[in-house]
């Protein structure tokens, strides 16, 4: 009989995404691990003080040396470092919606990302081979705060690509903002629109759009936070097409022959979301790198996790021994309807990752004066 492993979930908290918490749990425990869990809620991810306080409670009270953590975007340097300098294995996860300048690897600090400007990234490069030299953006005052558009200008730049423009909602939309974004769009006349939003933001999006029906100009590319069913309803007959990157897309995506979407429904008779995709990635690896090693101490669970590999649904599930980093291939789904009207994203081009974005910038000096918001996923 194997003896029960102690596990500790550092879990965040979300208004917009109020099943955050509860979804990445989810995904961990779909891996019928055997393990007593421990919870402990680190508001909205990016206080480090707070973190580091609960690593100690699991640690120190509760003898808990295996993390598996949903953090923020900024301040996860002295984290990683406690975690490190305490021989304390810490698999953490973000939605990678900024540049990980300078955040090189720690010793027994592993980190298993969505990867959302690798996506933005790799989305440059597309744009570079496909020969688009007229691009605009368009996103929000909030989303702009994140490291999507730099992700991608560092692509660009590299062919000598500069961005024609830039569309940005202001916090407090004008009451004019429709035909704002209208008249913006219209004045680059873009060969494509990059536009990511999120959240509260991507509804107000969706409602400028349904106005001032710039999706029946422009072809659009965005990420998968920026899709909800207004922005699908003014595409119904639209000439031109819209597409999402990512490296993994679950809504109206055709996943049914996907193992973890469908055990996933089963077991919560809900749909999985990014969250609960990160959970059960966590814990898939952690059952792997339990198994092989046979042991729950620190040393020994380090000397096997850099080789252990397993399958999820992203593909093959493994750490760059590089960068203590997973890495994935991105995909870019064309929204299509079947011939029953039904809607669904059809996966259209793999973006092969080679991993040099994560390379380069984690090798980065952190820029001067960088900015942006601190919190564990997109919106509040």
């Amino acid at each position: 009989m194997s003896i029960e492993t102690k596990i500790g979930l550092l879990i965040p908290q979300s208004k917009q995404y109020k099943k955050l918490d509860r979804d990445f749990i989810r995904g961990i425990k779909l891996n019928n691990l055997n393990a007593r869990y421990y919870v402990e809620s680190i508001g909205i991810g990016s206080d480090e003080e707070l973190i580091i306080d609960k690593i100690q409670k699991f640690y120190f009270q509760e003898g808990i040396n295996i993390i598996i953590g949903f953090f923020g975007h900024h301040n996860m340097s002295r984290v990683y470092e406690y975690a490190s300098d305490n021989d304390i294995l810490l698999i953490a996860s973000d939605i990678g919606a900024t540049v990980p300048y300078a955040m090189k690897k720690q010793k027994g600090v592993y980190i298993n990302s969505y990867g959302l400007t690798e996506s933005c990234f790799l989305l440059g490069n597309h744009f570079s081979a496909q020969q688009y030299d007229k691009i605009a953006s368009a996103t929000s005052y909030y989303d702009s705060g994140y490291g999507m558009l730099s992700a991608i200008e560092t692509s660009l730049s590299k062919n000598d690509i500069l961005f024609s423009g830039h569309y940005i909602t202001p916090f407090y939309p004008r009451e004019n903002e429709a035909e704002c974004m209208q008249l913006t769009l219209d004045h680059y006349k873009p060969e494509v629109v990059f536009a990511f939003y999120s959240g509260l933001y991507a509804e107000e999006n969706a409602a400028f759009i349904r106005d001032n029906k710039v999706t029946e100009q422009y072809t659009f590319y965005t990420t998968p936070f920026a899709i909800n069913d207004t922005i699908i309803n003014e595409y119904q007959s639209n000439a031109f097409p819209l597409y999402v990157v990512a490296s993994w897309f679950e809504n109206y995506a055709q996943t049914s022959d996907c193992t973890f979407n469908t055990e996933f429904k089963a077991q919560y008779d809900e749909p999985a979301t990014v969250f609960a995709l990160l959970g059960y990635e966590n814990g898939a690896l952690l059952a792997q790198l339990l198994e092989t090693a046979e042991a729950t101490d620190t040393r020994t669970l380090l000397r096997h996790i850099s080789t252990v590999k397993t399958e999820g649904p992203r593909g093959s599930i493994q750490f760059d021994p590089g960068t203590n980093r997973t890495k994935f291939d991105h995909h870019i789904y064309k929204l299509e309807r079947n011939s029953d009207d039904q809607v669904f994203f059809n996966r259209v081009t793999t973006l092969v990752n080679e991993g040099h974005f994560i390379d380069e910038v984690t090798e980065q000096d952190m820029p001067p004066k960088i900015g942006g918001w601190q919190n564990a996923y997109l919106c509040h």
